[in-house]
């Protein structure tokens, strides 16, 4: 996920290591973030495997008070790496929710038909898990042994839960919706 968000702020403009830390963690946050360490981890393999190279401060659209800190762009080989993060859409589906969300944000370095077909991809994936929380809410509703062996308030609290899954679930379908005919409309208009 961290790789993804540095190539495709990368993809924006080359930037200094400061800010890719600041901007990482405001995407992420407020609850998670990236330490200074495990970025600079991250962005020396990415160096030493060709994806990003050192750049001229000079380039960076913003401007900083430090000095000290590095400035990195995007490199052929990264500008690879980023669409082949983009379209895969089978590493990592627990975490499938927060990756499209960061996707998103950089779906128009991409082709409209893959453009596309990532916002269908992530809208089935909304699909099945409706599917799935309605089978659940179905068979926990007809079970009588947890309706017998649980109590009334743990068995209305998970039918809760379950209802405020499946809302915001669908939610993510509307959203992605919307991001299909604003793709659609871009597209149009460029055409």
């Amino acid at each position: 996920m961290y790789e993804l968000i540095v190539l495709g702020l990368l993809m924006q403009s080359p930037l200094h290591a400061y800010l890719i830390t600041k901007i990482t963690n405001e995407t992420i946050g407020p609850w998670e973030s990236i330490s200074k360490g495990t970025l600079s981890t991250l962005l020396a393999k990415l160096k030493n495997n060709g994806i990003i190279a050192l750049a001229d401060p000079s380039i960076v659209p913003y401007k900083i008070e430090r000095r000290s800190s590095q400035v990195y762009a995007l490199t052929s080989a990264g500008e690879e790496r980023f669409y082949h993060l983009m379209m895969d859409n089978t590493s990592n589906m627990g975490n499938y929710q927060k990756i499209f969300r960061i996707k998103s944000l950089h779906l128009s370095f991409l082709e409209i038909d893959d453009q596309l077909y990532l916002v269908n991809h992530y809208q089935h994936y909304c699909q099945t898990a409706i599917q799935h929380i309605l089978v659940e809410l179905k068979d926990f509703e007809k079970s009588s042994d947890k309706k017998t062996h649980s109590s009334q308030q743990f068995y209305e609290t998970v039918i809760d839960q379950l209802n405020l899954q499946l809302e915001q679930w669908k939610l993510e379908v509307e959203w992605t919706q919307r991001l299909q005919k604003r793709i659609e409309l871009q597209h149009n208009k460029a055409t």
